[in-house]
Protein backbone atom coordinates (compact mmCIF):
# COMPACT_ATOMS: atom_id res chain seq x y z
CA UNK A 1 0.00 0.00 0.00
CA UNK A 2 1.34 3.26 -1.10
CA UNK A 3 1.15 6.17 1.57
CA UNK A 4 1.07 9.59 0.03
CA UNK A 5 2.32 12.18 2.21
CA UNK A 6 0.07 15.48 2.64
CA UNK A 7 1.59 18.78 2.75
CA UNK A 8 0.11 21.04 4.84
CA UNK A 9 0.57 24.59 4.47
CA UNK A 10 2.28 26.67 7.17
CA UNK A 11 -0.42 29.58 8.11
CA UNK A 12 0.33 32.52 10.22
CA UNK A 13 -0.99 33.52 13.04
CA UNK A 14 -3.38 36.30 10.96
CA UNK A 15 -3.95 33.66 8.42
CA UNK A 16 -5.56 31.30 11.18
CA UNK A 17 -7.32 34.22 12.98
CA UNK A 18 -9.07 35.38 9.53
CA UNK A 19 -10.17 31.32 9.53
CA UNK A 20 -11.22 31.09 12.86
CA UNK A 21 -13.37 34.56 11.93
CA UNK A 22 -15.24 33.23 9.59
CA UNK A 23 -15.79 29.98 11.43
CA UNK A 24 -17.09 32.34 14.54
CA UNK A 25 -20.81 34.38 13.84
CA UNK A 26 -21.45 37.52 15.59
CA UNK A 27 -24.80 36.47 16.67
CA UNK A 28 -25.07 35.37 19.97
CA UNK A 29 -25.76 31.77 20.41
CA UNK A 30 -29.22 30.68 21.54
CA UNK A 31 -27.90 27.44 23.02
CA UNK A 32 -28.90 28.53 26.69
CA UNK A 33 -32.67 29.51 24.95
CA UNK A 34 -33.36 26.07 23.50
CA UNK A 35 -31.47 24.23 26.41
CA UNK A 36 -34.57 26.10 28.75
CA UNK A 37 -37.27 25.05 26.33
CA UNK A 38 -35.72 21.32 26.28
CA UNK A 39 -36.05 21.28 29.63
CA UNK A 40 -38.84 23.09 30.41
CA UNK A 41 -40.95 20.56 27.83
CA UNK A 42 -38.35 17.70 28.19
CA UNK A 43 -41.62 15.48 29.02
CA UNK A 44 -43.94 16.56 26.17
CA UNK A 45 -40.99 16.26 23.56
CA UNK A 46 -39.85 12.67 24.87
CA UNK A 47 -43.80 11.57 24.24
CA UNK A 48 -43.39 13.25 21.03
CA UNK A 49 -40.47 11.23 19.53
CA UNK A 50 -41.73 7.94 21.28
CA UNK A 51 -44.94 8.83 18.67
CA UNK A 52 -42.89 10.02 15.74
CA UNK A 53 -41.04 6.15 16.38
CA UNK A 54 -44.03 4.42 16.42
CA UNK A 55 -45.30 6.40 13.28
CA UNK A 56 -42.60 5.63 11.26
CA UNK A 57 -42.63 2.07 12.41
CA UNK A 58 -46.39 1.56 11.05
CA UNK A 59 -45.64 3.69 7.93
CA UNK A 60 -42.67 1.42 7.17
CA UNK A 61 -45.16 -1.53 7.53
CA UNK A 62 -47.92 -0.32 5.46
CA UNK A 63 -44.97 0.52 2.67
CA UNK A 64 -46.51 4.14 2.96
CA UNK A 65 -45.09 7.52 2.66
CA UNK A 66 -45.42 10.43 4.72
CA UNK A 67 -47.78 11.66 1.83
CA UNK A 68 -50.00 8.88 1.95
CA UNK A 69 -50.44 9.49 5.52
CA UNK A 70 -51.18 12.80 4.71
CA UNK A 71 -53.43 12.08 2.19
CA UNK A 72 -55.34 9.44 4.63
CA UNK A 73 -55.48 11.82 7.75
CA UNK A 74 -56.84 14.86 5.57
CA UNK A 75 -53.44 16.83 6.58
CA UNK A 76 -50.46 18.63 4.87
CA UNK A 77 -47.41 16.42 4.00
CA UNK A 78 -45.90 19.08 6.34
CA UNK A 79 -47.73 18.22 9.40
CA UNK A 80 -47.19 15.21 9.13
CA UNK A 81 -43.28 15.83 8.74
CA UNK A 82 -43.51 17.42 12.14
CA UNK A 83 -45.17 14.51 13.51
CA UNK A 84 -42.44 12.30 12.66
CA UNK A 85 -39.58 14.50 13.52
CA UNK A 86 -41.20 14.39 16.85
CA UNK A 87 -41.54 18.20 16.64
CA UNK A 88 -45.47 18.61 17.26
CA UNK A 89 -47.69 19.26 20.21
CA UNK A 90 -50.12 16.75 19.17
CA UNK A 91 -53.78 17.55 20.23
CA UNK A 92 -56.28 14.71 20.90
CA UNK A 93 -57.87 14.82 17.54
CA UNK A 94 -54.46 14.38 15.55
CA UNK A 95 -53.84 11.27 17.92
CA UNK A 96 -56.97 10.04 16.89
CA UNK A 97 -56.26 10.88 12.90
CA UNK A 98 -53.10 8.49 13.49
CA UNK A 99 -54.26 6.13 15.44
CA UNK A 100 -56.76 5.95 12.59
CA UNK A 101 -55.30 5.99 9.68
CA UNK A 102 -52.73 3.94 10.34
CA UNK A 103 -54.45 1.14 12.24
CA UNK A 104 -52.41 1.13 15.61
CA UNK A 105 -52.57 2.60 19.50
CA UNK A 106 -50.50 5.78 20.56
CA UNK A 107 -52.07 6.36 24.07
CA UNK A 108 -54.47 4.47 25.74
CA UNK A 109 -56.30 6.61 28.95
CA UNK A 110 -56.38 4.56 31.63
CA UNK A 111 -59.30 5.41 34.41
CA UNK A 112 -58.72 6.84 37.50
CA UNK A 113 -58.83 4.50 40.55
CA UNK A 114 -58.48 5.54 44.15
CA UNK A 115 -55.74 3.78 46.65
CA UNK A 116 -58.11 1.91 48.43
CA UNK A 117 -59.82 0.37 45.31
CA UNK A 118 -56.27 -0.98 43.84
CA UNK A 119 -55.60 -2.48 47.43
CA UNK A 120 -59.39 -4.25 47.41
CA UNK A 121 -58.50 -5.51 43.64
CA UNK A 122 -55.00 -6.65 45.01
CA UNK A 123 -56.70 -8.62 47.56
CA UNK A 124 -58.74 -9.95 45.55
CA UNK A 125 -56.00 -10.86 42.94
CA UNK A 126 -53.94 -13.10 45.99
CA UNK A 127 -56.89 -14.40 47.34
CA UNK A 128 -57.80 -16.26 43.70
CA UNK A 129 -54.20 -16.96 43.94
CA UNK A 130 -54.40 -18.53 46.23
CA UNK A 131 -57.61 -20.47 45.50
CA UNK A 132 -55.61 -21.94 42.26
CA UNK A 133 -52.36 -23.03 44.31
CA UNK A 134 -54.62 -25.03 46.38
CA UNK A 135 -56.06 -26.42 43.43
CA UNK A 136 -52.72 -27.15 41.36
CA UNK A 137 -51.66 -28.81 44.58
CA UNK A 138 -54.94 -31.17 45.08
CA UNK A 139 -54.67 -31.87 41.43
CA UNK A 140 -50.54 -32.18 40.69
CA UNK A 141 -50.25 -29.33 39.12
CA UNK A 142 -52.80 -29.88 36.42
CA UNK A 143 -55.43 -27.27 36.28
CA UNK A 144 -58.85 -28.26 35.39
CA UNK A 145 -60.92 -25.58 35.00
CA UNK A 146 -61.15 -23.27 31.99
CA UNK A 147 -59.26 -20.20 31.86
CA UNK A 148 -62.52 -18.96 30.25
CA UNK A 149 -65.20 -19.17 32.84
CA UNK A 150 -62.73 -16.25 34.92
CA UNK A 151 -62.53 -14.51 31.54
CA UNK A 152 -66.19 -14.08 32.51
CA UNK A 153 -65.61 -11.31 35.04
CA UNK A 154 -66.47 -8.32 34.93
CA UNK A 155 -64.02 -5.27 34.89
CA UNK A 156 -60.95 -3.98 33.40
CA UNK A 157 -58.53 -5.57 35.61
CA UNK A 158 -60.11 -8.89 35.79
CA UNK A 159 -59.12 -8.80 31.99
CA UNK A 160 -55.61 -8.14 33.18
CA UNK A 161 -55.67 -10.78 35.20
CA UNK A 162 -56.79 -13.70 32.71
CA UNK A 163 -53.60 -11.97 30.04
CA UNK A 164 -51.22 -12.54 32.99
CA UNK A 165 -52.96 -16.23 33.58
CA UNK A 166 -53.06 -17.29 30.45
CA UNK A 167 -49.19 -16.69 29.73
CA UNK A 168 -48.11 -18.01 33.26
CA UNK A 169 -46.92 -21.37 33.73
CA UNK A 170 -48.87 -22.27 37.54
CA UNK A 171 -46.90 -23.60 40.71
CA UNK A 172 -48.08 -23.67 44.29
CA UNK A 173 -47.82 -20.64 46.29
CA UNK A 174 -45.84 -22.34 48.32
CA UNK A 175 -43.32 -23.66 45.50
CA UNK A 176 -43.04 -20.61 43.63
CA UNK A 177 -41.96 -18.68 46.58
Amino acid sequence: MILKRLKFKAMTQNERLEKFAKLVSNEPSNFLAKLDHYKTNKKRLDQSAKVAVNVLEALKDKGWSQKDLAEKMNVSAQHVNKIVKGQENMTFETVDKLETALGIVLMEIIDYKSVNEIEIKAENIKAIQESWSEDLASTGNSYSKPLSNFKKKEGSNMKVVYNILNQTTFQPLEKAM
